[in-house]
């Protein structure tokens, strides 16, 4: 086998798995359905899932994952997603196919004229008042040691042109991507792992009067703001991780932002007091 095969991204990632790593996602769908349920209870309209959905990417980790989301995408207008690092792990050829086979019917685009690579940005309008604006920052990594992203510079092109289109700008925007572009301490990520062109992704939000910036690939849910920003910086944390499950519940009123934090409490999702 050839050496760089051998010493690949995914088996790195796959020995992780092997020594530990994947106990701490053994209830993940359990915690699903409970999300599933949450949703009902709550009459929720939207769900947003910045990633990621899998450990190595491989097409039955991704076909296992939709299953288990399955009944929040339904139907299809309600659901916004982009992919995590992990969801296209290594370059195959057909990493991003792979992802965007299995979640076709929720990469719906109300404006695809602003399309500037495969599907993004993808604009989801919502209501009269709400858009979610999608950019993807998940690329393949091949080396064990780097895990990082960037959002085209096509999509950020695209990004500044969608804030002030008129069927856009007007409305509370939620802007998503996987990578976060500040970490709970207000600072970039490390090189290696976080997402490298996020001082250009925050520059072209500045316009932004009404709206958040949600993300994930930080196992950790936190809520900030930032300089020269007037919305805030959302991470999701991880919903299935043992010890550091989280979520949110977004209430969008006359453009005001109302945010609830939610833990996990033995087979359910409860509110952080």
């Amino acid at each position: 086998m050839n050496w760089k095969k051998w010493f690949s991204k995914r088996a790195i990632g796959a020995i992780n798995l092997l020594r530990g790593r994947a106990k701490y996602f053994d209830e993940a769908e359990e915690k699903i359905a409970a999300i599933v349920r949450l949703k009902e209870e709550h009459n929720i309209d939207l769900v947003i899932n910045t990633g990621d959905y899998t450990a190595l990417g491989l097409e039955l980790e991704l076909e296992l994952a939709k299953s288990f989301v399955e009944p929040l995408m339904s139907p299809p207008q309600s659901y916004v997603t982009v992919p995590g690092n992990h969801d296209i792990y290594v370059h195959e050829g057909n990493s991003h196919y792979r992802f965007s086979e299995q979640f076709c019917s929720v990469l719906q685009n109300d404006l695809p004229e602003y399309c500037r690579g495969g599907h993004w940005p993808l604009v989801r309008l919502v209501g009269d008042d709400v858009a979610v604006v999608a950019v993807n920052s998940s690329r393949p990594n091949p080396w064990p040691w780097r895990s990082n992203g960037e959002i085209p510079k096509e999509q950020l092109e695209a990004l500044s042109e969608i804030f002030v289109d008129e069927r856009v700008k007007e409305r509370f925007i939620f802007v998503i991507t996987h990578y976060a572009p500040r970490l709970d301490n207000g600072k970039p990520d490390k090189k290696l792992h976080g997402l490298i062109n996020a001082d250009e992704f925050l520059d072209r939000c500045r316009v932004l009067k009404k709206g958040a910036i949600l993300f994930g690939h930080i196992h950790k849910a936190y809520n900030i703001n930032v300089e020269g920003l007037n919305v805030p910086l959302i991470c999701s944390g991880s919903a299935t991780m043992e010890g550091k499950e989280g979520l949110w519940i977004y209430e969008v009123k006359d453009k005001v932002l109302t945010t609830k934090q939610m833990k996990w409490n033995i087979d359910r999702y409860i509110p952080v007091y």
